[in-house]
């Protein structure tokens, strides 16, 4: 409402003798009653109690509010704030524990398997550095057969397999590895699971997989960009997509997903490492 019309409409209000209560004559009149006005009635509002209502004649205007200009000083302020805010926030604090993780050197895990069930066994492995070095890049031959419903996600056959290493030829290699350094995963549970059960179906030794320091990179991604399922989790495809980072191969090969887990947990330590960064560029910035 412009000025002019605000002025019509006190003047018409005043003309007609109309009576307001306090919070209609300053919302749409910026009007306010004078110091010794009473109110004309009373009425009852809808929480039990009661408010007055006084003619409009007996009010004056209100005061408009000049802001000062804000100075740089007082932008930079608001600007900080508004960080360390953003600092305290529940993804900053998770982006944190991805740093953490980061910070002790951990290794990347993956696999593809004949299956989900409780006789599935990994058929491909992939094990990489946090800066995406591939260590261990290798295809395995199972004992059981592989669930069409696998076969079409990965496009691994058992034929595939054929000539592969079987899990004994590796196993000694993937332990020492992964005994000495945390273990980042996406779907921890699942892929320690399917070590454990591609270890026993070779009778071999499982005592130090339940050893392993595992991290799940699947909850962590649901908790920063939100869960997209009715577990409370997230696909790597989806976290991939919220992340912002492109896969380095095609989804679903052992590899490929490794590197996709990396990048997502880099993703999610830079929310509070680019956030340091704004704060401490504001903190030097010179003000007038």
């Amino acid at each position: 409402m412009t000025n002019d019309e605000l002025e019509a409409a006190r003047a018409a209000a005043i003309a007609e003798d109309r009576c307001f209560s306090k919070g209609r004559l300053q919302d749409e009149f910026r009007m306010k009653p004078k110091a010794d006005a009473v109110p004309v009635a009373f009425y009852k509002n809808g929480y039990g109690g009661k408010f007055g209502v006084y003619k409009i004649a007996d009010c004056v205007p209100m005061r408009l509010q000049v802001s000062s200009p804000v100075s740089d000083k007082q932008k930079r302020a608001r600007e900080m704030l508004a960080l360390k805010a953003k600092l305290k926030s529940n993804v900053a604090k998770l982006s944190i524990v991805a740093r953490e993780w980061l910070n002790h050197e951990p290794l990347f895990l993956d696999t593809e398997t004949t299956g989900l069930d409780d006789e599935a066994q990994i058929v491909e492995l992939a094990i990489t550095d946090k800066v995406g070095n591939v260590l261990i890049e290798t295809r395995l031959r199972p004992t059981v057969q592989i669930a069409p419903e696998a076969e079409a996600i990965h496009n691994i056959s058992i034929r595939d397999l054929a000539e592969c290493p079987t899990w004994p030829d590796v196993s000694a290699q993937v332990r020492q590895l992964l005994a000495s350094r945390p273990l980042v995963i996406f779907n921890a549970d699942f892929d320690t699971r399917l070590l454990h059960q591609t270890a026993t179906a070779f009778g071999e030794d499982t005592s130090w997989i339940s050893k392993l320091e595992t991290h799940c990179a699947m909850y962590l991604a649901a908790d920063v960009f939100g869960s997209t399922n009715k577990y409370g989790s997230i696909s790597l495809a989806n976290a991939v997509n919220a992340a912002g980072v492109v896969w380095k191969g095609d989804a679903h090969g052992a590899v490929a997903d490794t590197l996709a887990t990396v990048d997502v947990v880099h993703s999610i330590a830079e929310i509070s490492l680019s956030l340091e960064r704004e704060l401490a560029a504001l903190t030097m910035r010179p003000v007038e």
